[in-house]
């Protein structure tokens, strides 16, 4: 089984892939939600932070600092450094206050100092970029080498008649957007999952209507 498999299931479990009716932030209704927010066991963590390095080690990214934007990409980074660590891969972490702090150390930057230094930044899915392209901003006035990012998913959203989302955000921010697994993935669950095969044929119209295979 492929790490974007692996990751996939990982992500039913925890209840994190969703199917049913939901409405996106862009306002688009779809029979499946993604929401890493809901991985918050121990064994769930570690697995995700195991997913996560797997995708940094595979794209050969190589980064001395994760960053994580406020709040849900903070678990994602500890977690991940983790994991590469157990790897014999040695990187810092660090992550961002939502308001900058005017007392002790000041500030909006926790943890590694960034300048000159290769920082990925890790998020769990792109909607329309606006939160990736600030944190992006911030890593960049910090000094930091921003080489690459990655996802938790690929929803495949396209923004255009022949651009995604992901790849969008890519071409504005001058960089590689990488993802554990993408909606290719969530469909080869349905076609092979007996419990959730019902919400095949919903999801391959969302895909065929709103996405990029």
């Amino acid at each position: 089984m492929t790490n974007a498999q692996q990751f996939i299931r990982l992500m039913k479990e925890e209840g994190v892939l969703q199917f049913g009716d939901f409405t996106l932030r862009s306002g688009k209704k779809s029979p499946y939600f993604f929401n890493l927010g809901n991985v918050s066991s121990g064994d769930g963590l570690t697995l995700l932070g195991q997913a996560y390095a797997q995708c940094i080690l595979d794209h050969d990214l190589q980064p001395e600092i994760l960053f994580g934007p406020a709040y849900k990409g903070i678990p994602f980074v500890v977690t991940t450094a983790i994991a590469l660590a157990a790897k014999g891969v040695e990187v810092g972490v660090a992550f961002n206050r939502k308001e900058s702090k005017a007392y002790g150390e000041g500030g909006w930057l926790i943890g590694e100092a960034m300048d000159e230094r290769r920082v990925v930044l890790l998020d769990d899915v792109v909607v329309d970029g606006a939160t990736k392209i600030e944190a992006a901003e911030m890593i960049r006035n910090e000094g930091g080498i921003l080489c690459g990012m990655v996802l938790g998913i690929d929803r495949l959203e396209l923004t255009n008649e022949d651009q995604t989302a992901a790849e969008a955000l890519a071409e504005n921010l001058h960089l590689s957007v990488h993802a554990i697994s993408d909606l290719r993935d969530v469909l080869n669950y349905l076609e092979t999952d007996a419990t959730d095969r019902q919400w095949l044929s919903a999801v391959q119209e969302y895909a065929s209507n709103h996405c990029k295979l």
